[in-house]
Parts: C-alpha cells; structure tokens; sequence
C-alpha cells in the first residue's frame, strides 16, 4: 500500500484538530471537533486527536483485532490516561470522528465513525462511506448558526455536546467505548484505491459541489492530496462572508490520505 497524505489547520495561526496517521497496511484520519469555552480537560483536542491516532494505529496492527475492538482499546486507554486531570464526565471533552482503512492480500476492511468519509476506488462507481445520520442530525442544529455570530457558533457546539454518544443523538470517538461498536464497518474486495478525508477536506464535494466523489478522487490521483487542501482553500477565499456557500466556518481544518493498493 502506498500512501500519501496533507493536513493543515484552517489558518495558519490557528491549531490544527486533525490527525493523519499510517503503517505497514493501515491508514487513519481523525478530525477533532471544535472545543466549546469549556471541556473539562486540561489538554485540548489536539492532545487528544495525537493520543487516539498513535493507540489506533498500534491495536489495528495486529491484524487479529477486529477495527472495531481495536477503536475500543484505543477510547478505553485514552481516557485512563487523562482520567486522573480531567472530568471525563463534561460533555464537552474531547472527542473526534474516525476514519480507517486496513489493507490485507485484496480485502480492504474499514471503519467510519461520524463524518469524515471515506471514497473506496472500486475500479467502478466509488464506494462513499460517511455517517449520513450524524451529517443530517448536526445540520439541524447548524442552521440557526452558519453565517452567524461567535456567540451562535458556541450555542451550537453547546447543543451539539448534549447529543453526543447518547441514543437519539450521534456517536463520535470520546470516552465511552461502546461508541466503537456504532461505527459503519465493511470490507470491499478488489479495491484499486481509497481516500479517507476529514469533512474540511471534502467539501468541494460536499458543501462547493464543484466536484463529484469520482472528481476527487481523480484530482487526488493526479495532483496528490495537497491539491484538494489547495483547491478547497481558494473556494474559500472567494466567499469569507459566507453567502454563497452558506456554512458555519469560513475555513475548516483539513486532511487527506490518498492510498494506492
């Protein structure tokens, strides 16, 4: 399997909540989301994000483990780690979507968590894997703060935490990790390619519809993954008021890990 991958944050002084990792035959993209005024933790998404990412790729490396129980020694060791400093119980504590692919003889097994999405090369039309429920159930809430203010902003994530890892609501990488078994799993054979994306990285599909799923994933095999960040970036910059694209961030971090099998 041969990889490459670009991450940046929204804006160049800001910290970036994403994490890209691979080895040997597995790849990872996670995208933390963004952090209230209070999280009950003492280290932020990104610690988090970089804790998760290195205990992923160690468990999923053992090809006896399953994607699934290997997201859930991962959550389950994160959280002993830092449940000592932190209140594990806030709402608010770090958390982030998954995105994974293992890669063995020609099965292709992954595991998507929230809404990154995963586009599997299939040799035909791509297979897309996204948690459509979770992008549906946040966009309700989203609505009453894209294009408005700081405060609106923070009113959302505030709803959002109320929702999370809790039946009704939708299911992301945190402390509990029974959120592993609510995660859409497969396997695809014969799979020519894949690229796993945070959502800062997909909307030239997803919010531009400049291109299709099958668009990107030819640029990507083109140009390398960079280019989707950079193509992203100048759609961003020709609407900072946000109305013709209306959304709640003008930039977002954004990831992309192009595998070829």
């Amino acid at each position: 399997m041969l990889t490459s991958a670009a991450s940046e944050p929204s804006n160049p002084t800001a910290t970036n909540l994403d994490w890209a990792g691979t080895a040997g035959y597995t790849a990872i993209v996670l995208d933390g989301l963004t952090e209230g005024t209070e999280t009950g933790c003492i280290h932020g998404t990104a610690w988090y994000v970089h804790q998760l990412g290195a205990r992923l790729l160690l468990h999923a490396g053992d090809i006896a483990t399953t994607l699934p129980d290997a997201l859930t020694r991962a959550i389950s060791e994160v959280a002993a780690q830092h449940q000592n400093t932190c209140d594990l119980h806030h709402p608010g504590s770090p958390c982030t979507t998954v995105t994974m692919i293992r890669h063995q003889a020609n099965e292709l097994e992954y595991l998507v968590l929230a809404d990154s999405p995963l586009v599997i090369d299939t040799g035909g039309q791509p297979l897309v894997v996204i948690d459509e429920a979770e992008k549906e159930f946040s966009a309700t809430l989203e609505r009453n703060a894209r294009g408005g203010t700081t405060e609106e902003f923070l009113g959302l994530i505030h709803d959002q935490q109320q929702y999370r890892n809790k039946s009704g609501g939708y299911w992301v990488a945190q402390v509990n990790p029974e959120a592993a078994h609510h995660a859409l799993t497969g396997t695809v054979e014969d799979a020519r390619g894949a690229l796993l994306l945070s959502d800062g990285a997909a909307l030239l599909v997803t919010e531009f519809h400049e291109l299709t799923w099958q668009g990107l994933l030819d640029l990507a095999y083109q140009s390398g993954p960079q280019e989707l960040i950079n193509a992203t970036r100048k759609l961003e910059a020709l609407d900072p008021d946000r109305t013709r694209w209306p959304r709640y961030k003008v930039s977002d971090d954004a990831t992309a890990i192009l595998c070829r099998l």
